[in-house]
């Protein structure tokens, strides 16, 4: 009995950590894709790219938790993301010049379509990767791999002359 306990114990942490592993993966590349595309469209100093690459990894992260969390819910993942989105203009505006923050604000939806885009772009390939790990037919569960084949090694003889 404790045998059974503590391996479906390691299956449910190791499930865990995997889920945490690709969901913090989903995170920091949305916030590359993101921090990229701003950095470009409102030229930003090295100081300016450091300080949003490290806003937009944290709110990215924010927006996936909250993905997770009320995925059944439309309305209210909406109502989080918005208020994840005002965070994100108010620390921006503080960090940006008037200018860019001029041209923040008024690209602002595009940047927002931009990482729903991109997002939906990582949910269709994970769960692509997803489905090539189970079988889909009972063929397909009953593939097997050729079998390895025997090396021979043939004896050369070494002269020096």
């Amino acid at each position: 009995m404790r045998k059974f306990v503590f391996a479906f114990a390691i299956m449910f942490l190791t499930g865990l950590a995997t889920s945490f592993a690709q969901t913090t993966a989903e995170a920091e590349k949305r916030a590359a894709s993101l921090s990229d595309k701003m950095i470009k469209e409102l030229q930003l100093n090295n100081f300016q790219a450091r300080k949003l690459r490290a806003l937009n990894l944290a709110n990215a992260q924010k927006m996936v938790a909250f993905e997770q969390k009320f995925s059944n819910n439309p309305a209210e993942l909406d109502k989080c993301i918005k208020g994840v989105c005002k965070e994100r203009d108010t620390e921006l505006e503080s960090l940006l010049s008037t200018s860019q923050y001029s041209r923040y604000y008024s690209s602002r939806k595009a940047l927002v379509a931009h990482d729903k885009q991109y997002a939906l772009q990582l949910e269709k390939q994970n769960g692509r990767a997803a489905k090539t790990m189970v079988s889909q037919t009972s063929q397909e569960s009953q593939r097997t791999f050729p079998k390895p084949e025997v090396a021979v090694v043939k004896a050369t003889s070494s002269v020096n002359k």
